[in-house]
């Protein structure tokens, strides 16, 4: 059955290992890796001898529920 590449709704947002790029949530194409910016800096390579490609992330689900919803939820399963 025929799937959707993973990247081909970021055709023109895909970033190269070695991009200057601003904080945020990057995957690398192709694999489950995610790379977390704090502050604009260089994406990683990948160290396997293929280029690293990733794709920015919008908003990742720890970022949409917060440090602080974990332990609220881990309370009200205990109670």
């Amino acid at each position: 059955m025929w799937s959707r590449p993973e990247n081909d709704q970021f055709a023109n947002e895909i970033y190269l290992a070695g991009e200057y790029v601003s904080a945020g949530t990057y995957k690398q194409i192709g694999s489950q890796r995610e790379i977390k910016i704090q502050r604009e800096d260089y994406l990683p390579a990948s160290l396997d001898g293929r280029v690293a490609c990733y794709v920015r992330l919008d908003h990742a689900w720890g970022d949409k529920i917060g440090p602080s919803a974990a332990p609220r939820q881990a309370e009200a399963v205990a109670a």
